[in-house]
């Protein structure tokens, strides 16, 4: 599994560390989506295989709450534009009463996290910042801002402007008037530590690098500093800071050339893509799709599923259409062959890092449910009924859990799964039918109007209703499967459906005799 591979990989290329800091960043911009999401599982499945490979690990989460509020999400209220220059920490929540922007962002994420098994050491950059941890680093960044500046330009393709190495600064400051934020510094002495500021507001003042709280390193400087500070050993990224000569390279030598400090082991991770969930998601428009919304389709176990399975730059589609039902079904599969010890091993180390066991072959079949609970209309006392016919306990957490997730889904998103009976009888395809096929249809109608305790007594005279063949074993199956054609093109309109014996049972026997009866 691709996470034993980073880990043995960290151990050999740092070999002598007493604590392996694995780090995670995200910013409280807005509603934080199952993209973002990768950002947080691949550090903490690397996490997870240093652990088990008996080290001693430290997994942290980098909250920017102290990053500036760059333009109004589209779920958002458009009057939040007056805060826009602000930071998310000197915001009003438009969610809550008495929170800011960022904590309700913050909670919100955390739960998320929580409700798959994620816990981490969070790390509030606002608090950070505020309480002067930084102010060294923020002194030696300024001191050095000449050689930062060197650094950043050697990247770019177009040549510096005249003066412009002169009035680089690598910080921005929250103006202690308006609360906006400002890069129009006015002068720095590095003697007395003495920064001039003016704001757009009209406000100029004087402050000190070592006293002020006010002041934040910018993002390729921020970010190799934070690598110092916490001793960061690995870290993920997305494709948009991995690419060359990008802000991930800028900041690797801005942590060996001003910070002093080798950066960390580095994995980019590439995007995700959403299958039948309303196109691609970002935090800045507020089309998102978010954990919680994940959640509802998906238990905890399938979601590190996904994301564990495929190695971090592989792309993969999280689906919300009817893939929905082959995923439970594959994941299900897979959780059998671990009970049953006949699973391959890379496929086993996968599903422990879901944290899935045994108990999970108690839920239900989830494509059943997504199934039938239309053609009972949703009437999930007939559902039980029936799910019983199957020997499916319908009376326990793991049944409610997942009919839950099942009626979401079909509400939802699965509107093209639904299995819709014929309005009238296909007569045009009865007429093509021999007499002899015409007297099973008629057979099945006596099996339909009798009682059956299971769905499987019933396949079985199903099947046995074209056993007076003298047919060898392979003709007869082939013979079987041509009746149940039959019946699904009598009652559907095309040559295959749920699993007969169930379906015949779930649906009203006068609908049923409606198309079966000729």
């Amino acid at each position: 599994m691709w996470a034993f591979e980073f880990a043995e990989r960290i151990i050999k290329e740092r070999p002598n560390e007493e604590v392996y800091t694995v780090a995670a960043g995200v910013s409280p911009s807005g509603f934080i989506h199952i993209g973002n999401f990768r950002e947080i599982v691949t550090p903490y499945f690397v996490a997870e295989a240093l652990a088990k490979l008996g080290k001693k690990v430290r997994f942290i989460l980098s909250i920017d709450e102290f990053d500036r509020f760059r333009k109004v999400p589209g779920n958002i209220p458009s009057e939040y534009a007056k805060y826009i220059g602000k930071s998310y920490v000197d915001m009003p929540s438009p969610f809550s009463e008495g929170e800011t922007y960022a904590e309700f962002i913050e909670k919100r994420f955390l739960n998320e996290l929580k409700s798959v098994g994620i816990e981490m050491e969070c790390i509030y950059q606002a608090k950070e910042y505020r309480s002067g941890r930084y102010a060294e680093k923020i002194k030696l960044a300024m001191d050095k801002r000449g050689e930062i500046f060197d650094i950043i330009d050697s990247f770019r393709t177009q040549d510096a402007e005249e003066g412009e190495r002169e009035n680089f600064y690598p910080i921005s400051i929250y103006c202690d008037e308006c609360g906006k934020e400002t890069k129009d510094i006015v002068s720095y002495d590095e003697k007395t530590g003495d920064i001039v500021y003016t704001c757009a507001c009209g406000h100029k003042r004087t402050i000190n690098v070592l006293t002020a709280r006010n002041i934040k390193l910018q993002w390729k400087v921020d970010w190799p500093m934070r690598w110092q500070a916490e001793n960061v050993i690995f870290e993920s990224g997305g494709m948009d800071h991995s690419t060359a000569n990008g802000s991930h390279d800028v900041a690797e030598r801005i942590s060996r050339e001003i910070f002093g400090f080798e950066p960390p082991i580095y994995e980019p991770y590439n995007f995700i893509g959403i299958k039948g969930g309303g196109g691609k998601m970002s935090s800045s428009t507020g089309n998102v799709l978010t954990l919680t919304d994940l959640l509802k389709v998906y238990d905890k176990h399938l979601i590190l599923w996904f994301y564990a399975k495929y190695k971090p730059m592989q792309n993969f589609s999280l689906a919300f259409d009817n893939d929905v039902i082959r995923y439970y079904s594959e994941f299900d599969r897979y959780v059998k062959m671990l009970a049953e010890q006949r699973i391959d091993e890379g496929n086993k180390q996968i599903l422990e890092f879901t944290k899935v066991d045994e108990s999970y072959l108690n839920y239900p079949n989830f494509s059943y449910l997504a199934t039938f609970l239309p053609i009972v209309n949703f009437n999930q006392e007939m559902l039980a009924k029936l799910m019983e016919k199957e020997n499916t306990d319908t009376t326990t957490k793991y049944y409610a859990e997942r009919l839950e997730r099942a009626k979401y889904w079909v509400e939802n998103y699965g509107k093209e799964y639904q299995v819709n009976l014929l309005e009238e009888k296909n007569v045009d395809f009865y007429n093509t039918l021999s007499d002899e096929e015409k007297s099973w249809v008629k057979k099945t109608i006596e099996l339909v109007n009798k009682e059956y305790e299971t769905s499987d007594d019933l396949m079985t005279d199903l099947y046995s209703v074209v056993k007076y063949l003298d047919l060898e074993p392979q003709e007869l199956k082939k013979t079987q499967k041509k009746y149940f054609e039959i019946l699904y093109n009598l009652l559907l309109g095309a040559k295959q459906g749920p699993k007969l014996g169930i379906f015949l049972l779930a649906v009203e026997k006068s609908k049923l005799m409606s198309l079966l009866e000729f």
